[in-house]
């Protein structure tokens, strides 16, 4: 029987199979999905802000909460557990535009959160062969780490797997 772990706003969890890992209700925030086929070791972080200039300074905010630092944080704690980060593939889901309707001159955080995770997972070498980001809809993902598959649930309750 696997175990499901949840990953809250904010955090990062890694697991082995035969555990899945879960975010629920992606708006705009992005889901970073790392896996190790080698050693079935996965990772998702659950990232809520760019960078820390769209926070107010305080001194426990945890890296997995930025875009800028989720991924380097989370390969860390993969190679902790065994890991080997250097064959491991990233998927993202998440970024949606959810406050358009609000006000058209508002931030399209979704967009600045998916672009900035991107950048991030460049600058630390880890190949993004996966994404379903931007939108307008919330999303739940979960992440096997028998097979690396990434299963995508949009709030209309339509599934896809990256």
């Amino acid at each position: 029987m696997d175990l499901m772990v949840s990953v809250g706003i904010g955090q990062l969890r890694v697991a082995r199979s035969p555990s899945r890992l879960l975010c629920i209700g992606l708006g705009s925030c992005v889901a970073i999905a790392i896996w190790d086929s080698s050693t079935k070791i996965g990772g998702m972080a659950h990232v809520m802000l760019p960078d820390e200039s769209f926070a107010p300074k305080r001194l426990d905010s945890p890296p997995a909460k930025f875009g800028n630092t989720a991924a380097k944080a989370l390969t860390d704690e993969m190679k902790k557990a065994g890991a080997n980060v250097y064959v491991s593939v990233a998927k993202i889901a998440g970024g949606a535009n959810m406050f358009r309707n609000v006000s058209p001159t508002m931030k399209d955080i979704g967009l600045e959160n998916s672009e900035a995770v991107k950048k991030a997972l460049k600058q630390i070498h880890i190949r993004l062969v996966a994404e379903d980001i931007g939108g307008s809809l919330g999303r739940t993902v979960e992440l096997d780490m028998d097979t690396g598959k990434l299963s995508v649930k949009n709030v209309r309750g339509s599934v896809k797997y990256i």
